[in-house]
């Protein structure tokens, strides 16, 4: 696909993202918005996924660790078509909804029910253990938060990964070094994180998060890679990226959006 596709389905998603808060009147804005230009390339041409084969085990999976950025994939979800319109304008964080807060199985698109941080990998792990017992040639694509590496359970899931040669995993870490109640390195240094996965055996590329091209190439080697190492992907992504009063801002974690700016962010930030 062309850059300037994109860009421009990129540039939907977010318009998506901002109306869908919007109408809801919250959600998590910031950590969405950071993760769009990842999506972006993985659904249009970096997952094997389609309306045929969209409920099956047989195919690329994805499993968003991060799930409370479920508004961002619902986005990309509804962008291509897996999700009707009807559907995606139900997306108002009530329980009564079947598009909630965090993805959950039964939502078309939808490999993994995630939101309880931590644990995106293990799932990753688990799925790419089946996959290569199977002898399937597809990847396990796992997208989570830097936030998320507070907890041990990812840690102890890096050796697991190595140790049973699991090259058809990939991990994207979004690295925007902000978490809901602070900047990761005042609460839980991270860094070197590039260094420290290096160190688990892992295979380890960091990038811009939001330079599409950069993107784009580094997924398509890691789908052709056939070797026997995991691989992570160190994203260095923005909190809110798009909406300047939200970007790098520890309060984006979990906000609304203004209606009465709705009109500029739509018709100055994200046109086309």
């Amino acid at each position: 696909m062309q850059k300037e596709e994109l860009e421009k389905f990129a540039s939907r998603v977010r318009k998506r993202i901002v109306q869908a808060t919007c109408r809801a009147g919250v959600s998590h804005i910031g950590g969405s918005l950071s993760i769009v230009e990842i999506l972006t390339c993985l659904y249009n041409g970096v997952l094997n996924v389609s309306d045929e084969n969209l409920r099956s085990r047989e195919r690329d999976q994805f499993v968003l660790s991060k799930g409370h950025a479920a508004l961002a994939l619902y986005s990309v979800l509804a962008e291509k078509g897996f999700l009707t319109e009807s559907l995606f304008e139900e997306y108002c964080c009530q329980e009564e909804t079947l598009l909630g807060i965090h993805p959950e199985l039964g939502v078309p698109g939808i490999d993994a029910a995630t939101g309880s941080l931590g644990h995106g990998l293990g799932i990753g792990i688990g799925l790419a253990l089946a996959m290569k017992m199977k002898g399937l040639s597809h990847k396990v694509w796992v997208l989570a938060g830097d936030g998320e590496f507070n907890e041990g359970t990812n840690w102890e899931c890096l050796p697991v990964a190595l140790r049973y040669q699991l090259g058809n995993l990939v991990l994207i870490i979004d690295r925007n070094y902000l978490q809901l109640s602070g900047f990761t390195e005042e609460l839980h240094p991270l860094d070197p994180l590039a260094e420290k996965l290096k160190a688990f055996g892992w295979l380890v590329e960091t990038v811009d998060g939001h330079d599409l091209e950069s993107l784009w190439n580094l997924f398509l080697r890691a789908k052709s890679c056939r070797g026997d190492k995991p691989l992570a992907v160190v994203a260095k992504t923005v909190k809110g990226k798009g909406i300047g009063e939200l970007e790098s801002r520890v309060g984006s974690h979990y906000c609304s959006v203004p209606e009465s700016a709705v009109k500029e962010y739509l018709e100055g930030s994200f046109s086309e």
